[in-house]
This record gives C-alpha cells, sequence and structure tokens, in this order.
C-alpha cells in the first residue's frame, strides 16, 4: 500500500459516523413502553429482544441501537416501574394539602389509574417473586411508599407508632385490594373514600 492510500484510509476511518440501521425508528422510550406492555400481559419471561422486535416490526438490529443486552432493557423497565407508579403518589402525599384532601387524592391515583397502573405493580410484584434484585428493589419502592403515608398520618395528629400502624393498613390494603382481585366500580370505590378517612383518621379531623 502506497504512502498516500494509507493516509487516505486513516482519514477515512476518523471521519466514519455510526448511523441508525435503515429501520431504526424506535426511541429508547418505545422499547420500555413495549416492554412495559408484554410484562403486564405476558408477565417477565415473555420479554424477550425477539419479541419486542417481533412486536415493533423491525429487526434484532433495532434493539441493539438503543440498548447493549436485555439486561440493561430491564434495568430501563424496573427504574419505568418506580418513577410511574410512586413519582405521582409522592407528589400527592408530600403536597402540602390538607391530610383530609392528600387522602382523596391518593384514592384518585388508586381509583382512576392516573399516575397508578395496579397491573403493572401486581406484574413487577410477580417478577421480583423470579427475582431476589427486583425483589430488592420493590421492597425499597414499598418503603418509600410507606414513608410518606406515614408523614401523612403524623400530620393528622398521630404519633410515631400510630402512624406507622395506620400507614401499613393503608397501603396493605391497596395492594391486597389489587392481588386479589376485587371487582368493584369506581362509583362504588368512591362511595367508600370518605367512610375509609373517617375510620383511618379517627375522626380526628371532623
Amino acid at each position: 500500500m502506497t504512502k498516500g492510500a494509507a493516509q487516505s484510509k486513516a482519514t477515512a476511518k476518523r471521519s466514519w459516523v455510526r448511523t441508525p440501521p435503515p429501520e431504526q425508528t424506535l426511541s429508547t422510550e418505545d422499547w420500555v413502553r413495549l416492554a412495559r406492555e408484554v410484562l403486564i400481559s405476558e408477565g417477565i419471561v415473555a420479554v424477550k429482544i425477539d419479541r419486542l422486535a417481533k412486536l415493533a416490526g423491525v429487526t434484532r438490529g433495532g434493539f441493539y441501537w438503543r440498548f447493549q443486552s436485555r439486561d440493561e432493557l430491564l434495568d430501563a423497565l424496573i427504574a419505568d416501574w418506580r418513577d410511574r407508579n410512586t413519582t405521582p403518589m409522592l407528589q400527592v402525599l408530600r403536597s402540602g394539602a390538607a391530610p383530609k384532601d392528600r387522602m382523596r387524592g391518593l384514592a384518585e391515583l388508586y381509583i382512576e389509574g392516573r399516575g397508578f397502573s395496579e397491573a403493572y405493580d401486581s406484574a413487577v410484584r410477580a417478577w421480583a417473586a423470579l427475582s431476589p434484585p427486583i425483589a430488592e428493589i420493590v421492597r425499597a419502592v414499598d418503603g418509600i411508599r410507606l414513608e410518606a403515608l406515614e408523614e401523612l398520618f403524623r400530620d393528622v395528629g398521630f404519633d410515631a407508632d400510630e402512624a406507622m400502624i395506620r400507614a401499613r393498613i393503608t397501603y396493605f390494603h391497596q395492594v391486597g385490594y389489587y392481588a386479589i382481585g376485587m371487582q368493584e366500580t369506581a362509583a362504588e370505590r368512591w362511595a367508600l373514600v370518605d367512610r375509609y378517612t373517617d375510620v383511618l383518621f379517627a375522626n380526628l379531623l371532623k
């Protein structure tokens, strides 16, 4: 190879820029959305690269443009769950509004499904039963949610122990509600919200 040819090759190598595969149209968020939908409908064992690519109508190459591996996608998926199903709850519970208003705001998240997906929570808990690292993340998120509820009950006027117990009753009741598949309309659930609040607040905020 001549000196000039070698220099031309080196220049070409330095100027090469990676471009997306021709069929790449999905964003990182699109892949996470697909993974979330499959997790909810079919469980974690179905969240596979080939399965997602087929649903998206692209090849595996499209996936690897966004993620290095399935594990990296799963990391993004659990982070998505943590944000989607917890951040709105914390915003409501730590809003600074009156305690009863915060409780109604929490009820709205659960009943109307705005800012909280029972199906997503159930799917992640099923995943946690198969994966100790995911179970650890779920326990940590449960702790964060419970602490926010404890703050609410302390604001009502309960001491630390009573606030902890009432927070657990509230939270475990909700987890149990969707875990056993209760079938009630939104109207039926809303009809009980004030009664639940009165019982949990021990009528301290009449």
